[in-house]
């Protein structure tokens, strides 16, 4: 009996593709990963791009987005104003913030007017501005703000520099007393915008004290962010992590083998097909493919 003489191309196309096929695999950017990582300080949970900050690397966020979590509060600095964060609303790109320096107090260290960077930041619709005045004289008396003139208050007292200062702050326009009162305020050494919610300064008119003041500082008041709002939404909805390129200074779309301008992309760039069992072999650019080429090169040589 002669003894059966069993092909062996087939055999070596299996144990080739068993052996060397699983060194098919994409490259990892580990900033894929760490921009899923979500900001959570206090209260303040699940916060993602623009900003940055703890567990979140610079690339995760814009720099202007940076946020500081300290005692269990988060902090962002703008304009070299640092404000606590007391709430965020990543799908309204809004947030609502309050002055450090007026919590707990209407007597700063240093009077700075609230400013923003309105390249990134702009003020809710529900704004009302409060002005405060410092190192003040007294008001003539008929201007005192017991005589019934809404919207101005009596009169505080700070201690700034070591000495007694004597200040008032304002919630609205006088109407006919404006041009009056504007003008002895004028004397005053320092002024001060800062801004609340209208019904915090509703409320507040209703008994204009220096405490009810600290009460409605400290409720805050809301922004706008802009920061590529609609590109991360098209990066997201691609797979990828939205971040910042810090050697470009451009928005990152962190995919998961490498960063892209925009989004993640899932085709290949077009190639020839050509004949031959190669032709079976077709792979992103995005992976290690040299084993399998070399694969349908060794099958083609067969």
């Amino acid at each position: 009996m002669e003894p059966h003489h069993f092909p062996t191309m087939p055999l070596i196309f299996i144990i080739t593709i068993i052996v060397l096929c699983p060194l098919f695999v994409s490259a990892v950017d580990e900033r894929h990963q760490n921009c899923t990582a979500t900001f959570d300080c206090g209260n303040i949970t699940n916060i993602g791009y623009p900003f940055w900050g703890s567990n979140r690397p610079d690339y995760c966020g814009h720099p202007k987005f940076w946020l500081n979590c300290t005692d269990q509060a988060a902090l962002i600095t703008i304009k070299n104003l640092t404000y606590q964060v007391l709430e965020v609303n990543s799908e309204a790109h809004n947030l609502k913030v309050a002055r450090t320096d007026y919590i707990g107090s209407i007597c700063p260290n240093l009077l700075l007017n609230t400013t923003l960077d309105f390249s990134f930041f702009s003020y809710a619709s529900d704004i009302q501005n409060i002005t405060l005045y410092y190192g003040c004289p007294q008001l003539p008396s008929f201007l005192n703000p017991l005589a019934g003139i809404p919207g101005l208050s009596t009169q505080f007292t700070c201690t700034l520099n070591n000495s007694d200062s004597g200040g008032f702050y304002l919630t609205r326009n006088l109407g006919n007393f404006s041009a009056t009162i504007l003008n002895n305020l004028g004397s005053c050494a320092n002024r001060v915008i800062a801004p609340a919610t209208q019904s915090s300064v509703s409320t507040l008119e209703s008994s204009l004290t220096q405490d009810n003041l600290v009460v409605a500082l400290e409720k805050g008041f809301g922004l706008q962010w802009d920061s590529n709002n609609s590109v991360c939404e098209t990066c997201n909805l691609s797979g990828g992590s939205c971040g910042y390129n810090t050697n470009t200074s451009l928005f990152a779309c962190y995919c998961a083998d490498q960063p892209e301008l925009y989004s993640c992309g899932v085709s290949a760039p077009n190639q020839p097909e050509s004949s031959g069992a190669s032709s079976q072999f077709f792979f992103s650019s995005k992976y290690h493919s040299l084993e399998c080429l070399g694969i349908a090169i060794v099958i083609n040589a067969f």
